[in-house]
Order: structure tokens, then sequence, then C-alpha cells
């Protein structure tokens, strides 16, 4: 097993989540899950994608997806008149398990339809090899693993 390979089952097992979307007994509209390599490819077909990371600014601002918009999950909804409905928005965060599902879901429920889950968030990303981004010029890219943000939901 690789470094990187042990870093995402860590951070799964460490936060909780499963990466993958279960089934809403609450009624509400999900959004799909998309692989890393499935929007690499739209990305090499020239499909013109909206990345939204929806992680805290410093988590932004040490890693991203390049060309990514930053705005906080809870913060997506005061953002809807800025975000486009005429092409694909695929949201992640660290692991895409519980920030970037309910951010999707406020955009779904808001009229979107073509909004997309990162599945394994930055970090399946990352561990594909494909490019990460730091905003800070003199820091090279790295993903902030900070165990107390794991997606901020508390375990049962």
């Amino acid at each position: 097993m690789t470094s990187h390979r042990f870093v995402v089952i860590a951070a799964l097992v460490l936060c909780g989540g499963t990466g993958r979307l279960e089934a809403a007994d609450d009624g509400a509209a999900r959004a799909s899950y998309v692989t890393p390599k499935t929007v690499d490819g739209w990305l090499q077909a020239g499909t013109d994608v909206l990345w939204l990371d929806v992680r805290e600014p410093d988590e932004f601002i040490a890693g991203h997806i390049p060309d990514s918009v930053n705005v906080r999950y809870d913060q997506v909804g005061s953002a809807i008149d800025q975000l486009p409905k005429d092409r694909p928005i695929v949201l992640y965060c660290i692991h895409s398990a519980h920030r970037a599902p309910e951010a999707a879901s406020a955009l779904l429920s808001r009229g979107f339809t073509n909004v997309h889950v990162l599945e394994g968030g930055i970090i399946a990303w990352q561990v594909e090899g494909l490019p990460i981004r730091s905003s800070d010029m003199a820091g090279s890219p790295t993903i902030l693993m900070k165990t107390e943000r794991c997606e901020d939901v508390a375990q049962p």
C-alpha cells in the first residue's frame, strides 16, 4: 500500500466517512458523485467545469484544484446568484463525505441540475496524481489534514 493510499484510508477512518453517497431518507435531492478520472476526462475533452472548493479559506490557500473557487460549504446559498447553471459544477472538500454533499444539496434545492461531488475529495484527486495548487506563492501545495475539521460533523 502506498503512503498516499494510507493517507486516504486514514482520513476516512478518522473522520468516519466512506466517501460514498448514502441514500437519503429525508427526500432531499442528492448530487451524483464523480471520480477524479471522470472529471479529468471531462477537462481533457474541453468541458468547462466550475470547481467549487467548499473548505475553509486556510485549507484552500494551502492547496486546491487549479481554477477552483472557494466558497465555504455553509455560504454556498449566499453565492447562488454568482454561479452558472449552464455548465457542470463539481464540489469538493477534504474527502467529500459531508461538506461537499451538503453544499451540493443546497444548489440542487435552488434549481441547479448539473451538480456533482468529487468522490474522495481533494485527497483522491491528489492520489490520482492530478495537480493541486497553492495560493501561497512561497509554499508548495499541501492538503491540511486537521482532524478537528473532519467535515465538521459530530459522530453519533
